[in-house]
């Protein structure tokens, strides 16, 4: 059984508050002991202005978590979707934190929804709120 996250969010996202998101996943992914990698699990993650996209490290990997600052639509939307199967490995909990970094910088600009139920975000939630000041009211939307 699959363990997915999915988000619907504006197709062109504001540069300035794209990179406040960004930073925060540096600031977060510093401090928490999961280790991540680039796409496929190998080289580095990547956290720049336009791109966020990592996924487990040594052989504890699943999909990429691949948000992108400017995406194209999906087909008879406005809006894109995208979604990160992570099977609950370790790398999760960045996935989710970088949800949550997301949902605060971005508000109304992105819906996230999950396999996942709202008591399985809470460490997510908590160190988001421990290391960033923000991230306990985080709770799931629905995508139509």
């Amino acid at each position: 059984m699959g363990w997915t996250h999915y988000w619907e969010y504006e197709t062109k996202l504001p540069e300035e508050t794209f990179s406040k998101a960004v930073e925060d996943c540096k600031v977060l992914f510093g401090k928490v002991e999961t280790d991540i990698s680039g796409s496929g699990g190998t080289g580095d993650a990547v956290l720049d202005s336009n791109n966020i996209v990592f996924n487990g490290a040594d052989r504890l990997v699943c999909e990429d978590f691949s948000f992108f600052r400017i995406q194209i639509p999906r087909r008879n939307r406005d809006k894109a979707f995208a979604y990160c199967k992570t099977e609950h490995l370790p790398y999760d909990l960045c996935v989710q934190a970088a949800l949550i970094i997301l949902k605060h910088h971005l508000g109304d600009m992105i819906i996230v929804t999950s396999d996942a139920l709202g008591k399985d975000w809470q460490k997510a939630k908590d160190i988001c709120q421990e290391y960033l000041g923000y991230g306990s009211y985080f709770e799931l939307g629905t995508i139509s």
